[in-house]
């Protein structure tokens, strides 16, 4: 038979009945499949939200299309940048009472406790703050005038002040790290309660009562201060001119109630020089206020951080 460079096909039905409607439909059926596995992987667009449970977020924001088979990219699960907290950070907690500064940023192995790890920044996702206690209550005592007689309390009011040290713990992406605070109190403010950022006795009522205690104490201590001033040596110009009573907590003392639960050593200074230290174990009065001062001074056990 003569051979030619040209061929033409030849075709016959294929011999399974079912093919072709079975063709048909696997095609439309792989056709949605493929379109949802593209709309899961492609068919969308990231947008930023604030909110004020990152966690929350985190854990619960993964809806069903962004796991497999529809997708395994990673870059559409929900993300929370994190709040870097800084030692000198000022913020206010939830509880709207102080304004508090941070002073060291620790984290302690448990293995070994005198190994420590201190950071100048951590990241914060609205954890709440834990284990918090009163370290420590300085009361710096000042006379703002150079009169040795008897004057008006004002003149220790207006330049005195409270300084306080708390500890609390906080769990962070680095583990749990220990938050040094620190908060101050000055005897000139616009309000008289205004160095809380809110004085509600019915939202919150220990915040609110504390603050009456501090305001009743320092106004004592400034009015004492006045009229004693003078040192007790006949001199006019001799007079008591700056002090300090601290509180340290003492913590193998559980007991709030225990007037152990402070220790202190205080002195005074007059214009002169002359030192003098005074055991104010037996200012009842004192420890006790301290003592409900541990409420107000610190409280955010249960509470976040708000920033400005």
């Amino acid at each position: 038979m003569h051979s030619s460079w040209f061929e033409y096909p030849i075709s016959r039905p294929y011999p399974f009945r079912w093919f072709t409607p079975l063709t048909i439909v696997g095609g439309i059926v792989l056709a949605v499949v493929f379109t949802l596995i593209n709309l899961g992987s492609s068919g969308f667009y990231l947008q930023s939200e604030f909110t004020p449970d990152p966690n929350g977020t985190i854990s619960g924001g993964k809806q069903w299309f962004m796991k497999p088979p529809f997708s395994w990219e990673h870059n559409i699960e929900p993300k929370c940048e994190a709040k870097m907290l800084s030692v000198g950070d000022s913020f206010f907690t939830s509880a709207l009472g102080f304004q508090y500064t941070v002073k060291s940023l620790e984290s302690f192995n448990d293995s070994d406790p005198k190994s420590v790890k201190t950071f100048p920044t951590i990241p914060y996702m609205d954890n709440t703050l834990e284990d918090c206690y009163l370290d420590r209550v300085s009361l710096k005592l000042t006379k703002s005038d150079a009169v040795g007689s008897p004057t008006w309390w004002i003149s220790w009011s207006s330049a005195s002040s409270v300084d306080a040290t708390a500890a609390c713990s906080v769990m962070t992406q680095l583990g749990r790290v220990n938050v040094s605070l620190a908060l101050q109190y000055t005897g000139i403010t616009d309000h008289l309660y205004g160095y809380i950022l809110e004085d509600n006795p019915r939202t919150n009522a220990s915040i609110w009562w504390g603050t009456r205690l501090l305001n009743a104490y320092l106004a004592g201590a400034w009015e004492i201060m006045s009229l004693t001033q003078q040192v007790s040596d006949e001199k006019d110009d001799h007079y008591w001119a700056f002090g300090n009573i601290p509180y340290f907590r003492n913590l193998s003392q559980q007991d709030i109630r225990s007037l152990d639960f402070f220790s202190s050593d205080a002195w005074i200074a007059s214009s002169r020089g002359r030192i003098e230290n005074t055991n104010t174990k037996n200012f009842t009065f004192l420890t006790l206020c301290l003592l409900s001062l541990q409420k107000v001074f610190i409280t955010p056990s249960s509470y976040t951080l708000w920033f400005q």
